[in-house]
């Protein structure tokens, strides 16, 4: 009987594997590998800057330097990935972020390389992030897009369990070498996307430059279509292109919640390890607090994904930011590894139920032609981080790390009510 259940399972998750095609989960590779890197260092960037002397005020300009680069660069990104394709705006932000890292071995406590340190290693999420997400997209018809998307989430928050335990190792022994190593994993996800993950983009499929008039088929041995090529007479020009998505109120109210929302998780990478520092919390907790809402995020997130994937958007996008709330707050004020580990726990059940409806906006409101475009201008949320970082150096250094997580926590709040109406508004549109 056990080896009946045992082999019935391997059949259905077998099954769901070839549900998705193969190009799916050699990007899900990627982000996993490139993201592993990433979290070897980034959440421990701020204690290395503090303990080169970088003062508090300074580390948050610093910090809010990638953001900009977010901003700044994610439409160019956006609208290169539509034209060039995927794969060489993934290659050019892995690559950029990867010199980024040997860049950060060598730069010592000088705050305007350190600024353009960072604001290069932001080319990740600038260009690979938004070119993934259209990919996945591309790939994959609109009633498995929340699962792809959930699929790639877990890898992240895979990566942010494994990584930060990795990196707080190599931190307290010899901090210059994990942005080393984080280079040359960057480096190697590069050149693993040139050999082995096929381009998507509608347009510039092979299959697509092949025979325009047939629908564009992903097959290597799982797949499924990815949908029907997009023809030069249903691309708008670039400004029509522009001008369209600037008309477009509900996609830039869902950005600017995008933009609290994240401004304020961005708190639990570069100011929580400062906050527990300055608390005399051992560093080993928060390396705990970030593997708890690693390992929720891996295991909930793609049930949650599944049971909303055609759920409506306001109420999941809006009340899911209670919880978060309730976790900042608790951030604020508990000192004990346990309680600041459950409020950990409740931040990530409000996380991994926002997610699961999050990452289908963009794909569900914005025209094929121009998606890639919008996963670009969608970078704009990064200005919260950009404004948030600052604020948090400069209100850390006058107060103290408990004003900056009450901070976080209003910001959340303010971030799932832009939501909400947002989502409301799309809902009405989608189909009944």
């Amino acid at each position: 009987m056990p080896k009946r259940l045992s082999s019935r399972l391997v059949s259905r998750t077998l099954a769901y594997a070839r549900s998705f095609p193969l190009p799916v989960w050699l990007l899900v590779a990627a982000t996993l590998i490139e993201s592993t890197g990433r979290f070897m260092v980034v959440p421990y960037l701020s204690l290395y800057m503090k303990g080169e002397g970088v003062s508090l005020g300074t580390l948050g300009l610093v910090l809010g330097a990638a953001p900009i680069a977010n901003v700044v660069f994610g439409a160019w990104g956006g609208q290169l990935s539509d034209r060039l394709g995927r794969k060489p705006v993934q290659i050019l932000g892995v690559a950029i972020s990867g010199l980024s890292m040997f860049g950060f071995a060598l730069a010592g406590a000088n705050p305007v390389v350190l600024a353009i340190l960072n604001f290069m290693n932001g080319m990740t999420r600038t260009f690979y992030r938004p070119a993934t997400s259209a990919a996945l997209a591309d790939l994959c018809p609109p009633n498995k897009r929340s699962e792809a998307f959930a699929l790639n989430r877990i890898a992240i928050n895979l990566a942010f369990g494994m990584g930060p335990v990795l990196g707080v190792a190599i931190f307290q022994t010899r901090p210059l070498a994990g942005f080393v190593i984080a280079g040359c994993i960057n480096l190697a996800v590069g050149l693993y996307i040139a050999l082995a993950v096929p381009e998507s983009a509608p347009g510039h499929r092979k299959s697509d430059r092949l025979a325009t008039s047939h629908a564009a088929t992903v097959s290597i041995g799982l797949g499924q279509p990815a949908g029907e090529p997009v023809s030069s007479s249903s691309r708008p020009a670039g400004a029509s292109a522009w001008r369209e998505i600037a008309r477009d109120g509900g996609f830039w109210v869902w950005t600017a919640g995008m933009m609290f929302v994240w401004g304020a998780y961005d708190m639990i990478q570069s100011f929580l390890p400062l906050h527990l520092q300055d608390r005399q919390v051992a560093l080993w907790a928060y390396s705990a607090i970030l593997t708890t809402n690693a390992l929720i995020c891996v295991f909930l997130q793609l049930p949650f994904s599944r049971r909303l994937r055609v759920a409506p958007f306001a109420r999941a996008a809006g009340l899911s930011k209670l919880p978060f709330a309730l976790g900042f707050i608790g951030f604020a004020v508990f000192r004990l590894p346990a309680l600041l580990i459950m409020s950990m726990v409740i931040l990530s059940l409000g996380e991994v139920w926002g997610s699961a409806v999050q990452v289908r906006f963009i794909p569900e409101h914005a025209r094929p032609a121009l998606l890639g475009r919008y996963m670009g201008l969608s970078m704009v949320s990064e200005l919260g981080k950009a404004f948030a970082s600052p604020a948090a150096g400069f209100l850390m250094a006058a107060t103290g790390g408990t004003t900056v997580f009450f901070m976080a926590a209003g910001m959340t709040l303010v971030g799932g009510l832009l939501l909400f109406f947002a989502g409301r508004a799309q809902d009405r549109h989608r189909p009944s």
